[in-house]
C-alpha cells in the first residue's frame, strides 16, 4: 500500500505521519527530508544557487533513513544529519533548491525506490501528482498560514533557535509561492485527492483523522 500524503510547508505533515505510519507499523518515506539533505550537501559546498552542482549533488545522493526509539534518523553516508537538516538556515536554502528541475529529476527514482518497498506513508508536495500518482490513497494535508507559522515558531524554540513570528510567516508564504508556481512539478491538490485540514486539530487529533481514512480506505 501506497499513501501519499500532499500538502504545504509548516503543516505537521512529518509529525503526523511519523507517528501514524509508527502507529500502523508501516514505513515512512520524508521525501522534504531528502530535498533537505541536497540543500544541506550544496550549502556546506557553496554552491546551492548553481542548479547544475546542485543536480550533481541529488545524483549522487547518500541517503538512509534508520528507525529508532525518537523515530527516525537520517543519514547521508555515516553522518547522521537528522538535526542539521531541520535548522533555519537549511530551511532557507531548500526553497532555492527543491525548485530546481536538475535536483527533482534525479530524485525521482531515488524517492519512488525507497517508497515501494512495503506499505508506506510518503508525504511531500508532489506525492500523489508525480512520485505515485496511482497510490491507494491520496491525502491534502493543510492548515493555515498562522497556524503553520506558530507551530513551525515552536519546533524552532524548541530547538533552542531564537527566531522572529514575522520572519516565520515571511518564510511560509515565501515557500508556498514557490511551491505552488514553480514549473517543476507544483504543489497542487490531486482531484482523487482527500483535504485534511488541520487549522484547529491539535496533533493527537490530526493523528487520529488521517488514521480514519487510512483504515476507511485500506481496511487496516
Amino acid at each position: 500500500m501506497i499513501i501519499a500524503v500532499d500538502g504545504p510547508s509548516g503543516a505537521g505533515k512529518s509529525s503526523v505521519c511519523r507517528e501514524v505510519a509508527k502507529r500502523l507499523n508501516w514505513s515512512l518515506l520524508d521525501t522534504g527530508a531528502i530535498y533537505r539533505c541536497v540543500a544541506l550537501t550544496a550549502m556546506e559546498k557553496g554552491v546551492d544557487t548553481d542548479p547544475a552542482e546542485c543536480g550533481k549533488i541529488a545524483q549522487a545522493l547518500d541517503i538512509r533513513f534508520v528507525a529508532d526509539k525518537s523515530g527516525q534518523k537520517v543519514f547521508i553516508g555515516e553522518r547522521d544529519v537528522s538535526k542539521d537538516i531541520r535548522t533555519f538556515e537549511t530551511t532557507q536554502c531548500v526553497n532555492r533548491v527543491a525548485p530546481m528541475a536538475e535536483v527533482r529529476a534525479q530524485l525521482l527514482d531515488i524517492q519512488r525506490r525507497l517508497g515501494q518497498s512495503t506499505n508506506t506513508i510518503v508525504e511531500g508536495r508532489d506525492i500523489g501528482s508525480v512520485v505515485f500518482p496511482n497510490a491507494d490513497l491520496k491525502v491534502f494535508y493543510t492548515a493555515s498560514a498562522h497556524a503553520r507559522a506558530m507551530r513551525r515558531l515552536k519546533e524552532f524554540q524548541a530547538k533552542g533557535e531564537t527566531i522572529d513570528f514575522e520572519e516565520v510567516v515571511k518564510q511560509i508564504q515565501l515557500r508556498d509561492e514557490t511551491e505552488y508556481n514553480r514549473k517543476e512539478s507544483p504543489l497542487i491538490q490531486c482531484e482523487d485527492a482527500i483535504v485534511l485540514d488541520t487549522s484547529d486539530l491539535d496533533f493527537e487529533q490530526s493523528c487520529q483523522a488521517l488514521m480514519k481514512l487510512i483504515q476507511d480506505k485500506c481496511g487496516v
